[in-house]
Order: C-alpha cells, then sequence, then structure tokens
C-alpha cells in the first residue's frame, strides 16, 4: 500500500475494509497490487504482583543468601520487549536495524528500564540472527512457512504461547514488569516510559489501527461467532498484538484464546476472505475483550508507542516510528527519492545490511509524496530523523555473510 492510510503490514485490505474505510473517511493513496510480503501488538483483569512466584509480569532474579532463596522485586517501571519473526531475509533484514536502534537508545536517560529482549523465532531450525539477538525459538505449526506461506503470522499466536510456557518453567526469562510486543519493522528514537506495574490502577497501552473496525456491519457477524456471542463488537478494540505494552498476567491469560481464535478464523474460508490480512490482529482483540483486559488505545500524535510517516507527519509522542508505508519523494512528476522496505528482501541484504539513502537536502516547497499530497518541512524532518538513526544502527551490525548458523 503506497499513500497515507491502509494497512499496517503494508498489504492489500479486503473490500469491506476498503468499503468500511471509505465510508468513514479514513482512506486516501491507491493500491498498487503489492504481492503479499509480510513473513510476519480503567482496570485490567487481576491485579497481580509483580514477582517470580507468581510470574506477575516480572523476571527477577534468584539469590542464595543465609542458606535460603530470596526473590529480588523488580523496578516496576522495567520492559521486557518481545518481537515474533519467522528468520525470512524480509524480517531479519528489519529486525537486525530495529534491535540495532533499541540498543541505540538503551543508551538514552530511561534507557536503563529496557531490561530485556527476546526475539521469538517460530522456525524449524536456528537462522542467522541467533547470537545477535536474544531469540527463542518455537516450532510452527506451519513449518513449510521456512520458506514462503501466504500467512504465517498465524504461527504467532502459538509461538508467543511456547515462550510463555518456558518462562512458567524458568521465570528468569522474563526480565522486566512490563511486555512490550513488536513488529520488526519499528525504529527506536527514544526509550518507552512504563507506568508502575506494581500500582494496581495503572495500565498499559495499545495503538489503534484505524482500518480494524469491529462494528462493521460486514465485521460484526464474525466478531459474534468467534466471540461466542460474549462480547460486544462495539467493545472490541480496534488494536493488534503489536505494538502493545502489557502486563505479563494478563498477556498470559489471553493467549490460549488468542491462539485458538486465530485457529478458529484459519478454519473457517468465509472468515480468511472476509477478514483478510488482519485477521490475526481482530483474533487478538477479540481475546483481549473476551478476558476484560483493558488497555489505554493511542492514536498520533499522543500515542505513546508509534508514529508512522508519511502518514504522521511527526513523532508527537512516540518512542517510535512504524514504516509500514513506502516514502516517495517527486518533483515536478519526476521521482527524486525512494525509500520501501519491500525492496529489501534477499538474504545477502539481511546478512550485511546496506546504508540506506537518505532524502535530498535541503527540503524544498512543492515536494509531493507518490499519492500527491504535500511533504511538508516537518515530514521531510521526520522522515530524514528515522532513516539516519536507521543508518546510525546498521552502521554497527557487522557482516553475517560467512558466520555459520547455530545447530
Amino acid at each position: 500500500m503506497f499513500g497515507r492510510r491502509g494497512s499496517a503490514r503494508g498489504e492489500p485490505v479486503s473490500a469491506w475494509h476498503k468499503f468500511g474505510a471509505v465510508a468513514l473517511g479514513i482512506a486516501a493513496g491507491y493500491l498498487l497490487g503489492v504481492a503479499l510480503m509480510e513473513t510476519v501488538d480503567m482496570f485490567y483483569s487481576t491485579p497481580v504482583a509483580p514477582t517470580a512466584v507468581t510470574l506477575g509480569s516480572t523476571a527477577v532474579t534468584q539469590s542464595t543468601h543465609g542458606g535460603g532463596a530470596t526473590t529480588t522485586k523488580v523496578d516496576g517501571k522495567t520492559i521486557h520487549s518481545v518481537l515474533t519473526s519467522n528468520g525470512s531475509p524480509y524480517q531479519n533484514f528489519q529486525g537486525r536495524i530495529m534491535y540495532g536502534t533499541y540498543k541505540l537508545v538503551q543508551k538514552m536517560p530511561g534507557g536503563e528500564k529496557l531490561t530485556g529482549f527476546t526475539r521469538i523465532l517460530h522456525r524449524m531450525k536456528p537462522d542467522e540472527l541467533m547470537d545477535e539477538i536474544p531469540t527463542f525459538r518455537a516450532n510452527p505449526l506451519h513449518p513449510k512457512c521456512d520458506e514462503w506461506c501466504d500467512f504465517p503470522v498465524a504461527d504467532r499466536p502459538n509461538a508467543v504461547k511456547q515462550w510463555i510456557d518456558a518462562a512458567a518453567k524458568e521465570p528468569s526469562m522474563i526480565k522486566g514488569a512490563w511486555i512490550l510486543l513488536l513488529e520488526c519493522d519499528y525504529v527506536w528514537m527514544r526509550p518507552v516510559q512504563a507506568p508502575d506495574a506494581y500500582d494496581a490502577r495503572a495500565v498499559g497501552f495499545q495503538f489503534m489501527f484505524d482500518y480494524i473496525m469491529p462494528e462493521h456491519p460486514s465485521a460484526v457477524p464474525f466478531m459474534n461467532k468467534l466471540s461466542g456471542g460474549r462480547v460486544e463488537p462495539k467493545n472490541i478494540p480496534r488494536s493488534g498484538p503489536a505494538p502493545v505494552l502489557i502486563r505479563y498476567t494478563d498477556l498470559a491469560a489471553l493467549i490460549p484464546d488468542w491462539e485458538r481464535i486465530t485457529a478458529d478464523i484459519e478454519a473457517d474460508p468465509e472468515a480468511v476472505k472476509q477478514l483478510d490480512w488482519v485477521r490475526e490482529m481482530y483474533a487478538w482483540d477479540i481475546a483481549l475483550a473476551l478476558h476484560n483486559v483493558t488497555l489505554v488505545t493511542e492514536t498520533p500524535p499522543h500515542s505513546r508507542l508509534i508514529a508512522q510517516p508519511p502518514h504522521d507527519l511527526i513523532i508527537g509522542d512516540a518512542a517510535m516510528f512504524h514504516y509500514t508505508w513506502g516514502t516517495l519523494y517527486y518533483e515536478n512528476k519526476k521521482e527524486i527519492f525512494k525509500w520501501e522496505k519491500r525492496d529489501y528482501t534477499s538474504r545477502e541484504q539481511a546478512l550485511k545490511v546496506p546504508m540506506l539513502t537518505m532524502p535530498p537536502q535541503p527540503w524544498k516547497q512543492g515536494w509531493v509524496l507518490q499519492d500527491g499530497l504535500p511533504i511538508t518541512k516537518e515530514l521531510h524532518e521526520t522522515v530524514t530523523a528515522m532513516l539516519g538513526q536507521m543508518n546510525k544502527a546498521i552502521a554497527t551490525l557487522p557482516d553475517l555473510t560467512n558466520v555459520p548458523v547455530r545447530t
């Protein structure tokens, strides 16, 4: 999808999503028929103090003192970030840059609260990034997705469940009071700031995607069916499993339903057809509603998680950029600059990440995007800052071309 409105994963939108988006005045840009590339997020339900014993959204350390084991309580504002991937070159190119920018912001004030990071790899065998990014490998439901499949995101809920199950046996795997669920194509610009998890009044937060419309007439029958009629469509959030800041206890509680609903959708050809590439996002939202997990749903410029240029002109309150859309500059109908993640799909690019071309400087009045909308000076500065941060991270990445894959 090129333009300012469209999928968070750059995919074509189903017919009823397009209709609903137009009806709500949220559609702009145009479809270019991009092939599926993603190989591919008040009160909370049960206030539980984060401790190793209860796994209440933490990982703690166990120490021996005076012959007995003691539990050290973690800082309630710490965050364990979680990324899911199937290890394709497309996602590994993005994931390496994302983790590189994560390490950059760890050095900023507040970065000390970013205390854990796990890439959940749903793949039959290890990949080249096992020693670069802390990785938990989960066995995929669809092994063919190691190479290519239509919708590898269907494996994500089960992969996260495998990680949660492993953490239940080994609490030290969880290294923060909050879990932050991420996608590969994020760029960290500053640390996410979390509330105190020990405060029962504190809630996590998530991003609102305007194309998730549980109350749309075409969606309502599926929302009712998939929830077993237990929740009203109006009470289903318009989010997805990333980006989301959530307590461990809430995540662990809703995962079985997230996994089950995802499987129910995949087994229903009509649900697959109608919910299309956002179907796993709907499964997440329904699971949230079923478990009465309340998260603050935020939109730019007040989203504390992501901003999405070129749709969003500024970063606002966000900690990260999400480069779901391409950004093309035109001057007098001639393309003068292009940033498009779908141009980076080869194994060579994933193993030896090339420096990215920066936008032309200085900004000029009259430049437009591919959808004809003007490139303002603030948007130009935003795109420049995002790509500059990505290049700063790329400069730190080793060449993995000849690194043997761990077995």
